[in-house]
């Protein structure tokens, strides 16, 4: 059996994009599952009323779901300033295309219907495009996403990205989280994922300290040329160079 691709955020956006072309109402739910780390039933079931009140898109979702033992359906949805951005755009492309955006429109309306988005139809749309990612895929990219964005922005306080990502995921532990992005929670059937490329350098980096049959700086040397010879995605190279430069200092490397 094949290795499962693994996709770059450039290759998810550029997905999102033909999407906007055709079905934008599509592509912004697919925005807000890959940069807000959405479930399925919220972009079904999310309403108006629920994240724009008062002319201002909320930074807190508060849950609108049934609550279930699924710990995210217990817990908000903090959405940063692009995800906000998507919304406020979204909600007014809406408005002009006719759409219901009253408190309580659907968000994500079927674009033929003009009403909720029936469970099986928004599947058969999302898999048009996304093939082989479901729902649950382009969430876990997402959160992959995520972690590398708090690793690079908190790399002096990991229990306070870690707070952050678990913030995010809406798990009820860290460890459902890491086994969530790692592939060890994954449907029946599946074959497991592997750490991605950009994964690999993460761990190479962190074991940098813990080096003891090479000299450290030649460790640290090898994975610069690595980085810079094997990603072309510009935001992943300055993101793992940075790490790497951080690990650097902290070990007095020159």
């Amino acid at each position: 059996m094949a290795p499962e691709k693994t996709y770059s955020q450039y290759e998810i956006l550029a997905i999102i994009k033909q999407i906007d072309n055709e079905n934008f109402i599509l592509a912004n739910a697919a925005r807000m599952v890959f940069f807000a780390g959405f479930h399925k039933n919220e972009i079904e079931n999310i309403k108006i009323k629920n994240v724009f009140q008062n002319n201002t898109v909320l930074s807190q979702i508060d849950p609108f779901l049934k609550n279930s033992r699924k710990a995210y359906t217990s817990e908000p949805i903090f959405l940063d300033q692009w995800p906000r951005m998507i919304f406020r755009s979204h909600i007014i492309k809406l408005g002009e295309g006719g759409y219901e955006t009253d408190q309580e429109g659907y968000v994500f309306p079927d674009p033929k219907t003009k009403n909720q988005y029936g469970t099986k139809k928004l599947w058969r749309h999302f898999n048009k495009y996304f093939k082989n990612i479901d729902f649950d895929g382009l969430r876990k990219l997402g959160i992959e996403r995520e972690e590398l964005r708090l690793k690079v922005k908190y790399r002096h306080s990991q229990r306070f990205r870690e707070n952050k990502l678990l913030k995010y995921s809406r798990h009820s532990r860290l460890t459902t989280t890491t086994q969530f992005i790692t592939g060890k929670i994954q449907a029946p059937g599946n074959q497991r994922k592997g750490d991605s490329p950009w994964e690999i350098i993460v761990k190479m980096i962190e074991r940098i300290p813990h080096y003891k049959k090479a000299p450290k700086k030649i460790c640290a040397d090898v994975i610069e040329k690595i980085i810079n010879n094997r990603f072309e995605e510009d935001n992943i190279k300055k993101s793992l160079n940075n790490l790497l430069k951080f690990y650097k200092q902290q070990l007095n490397i020159k």
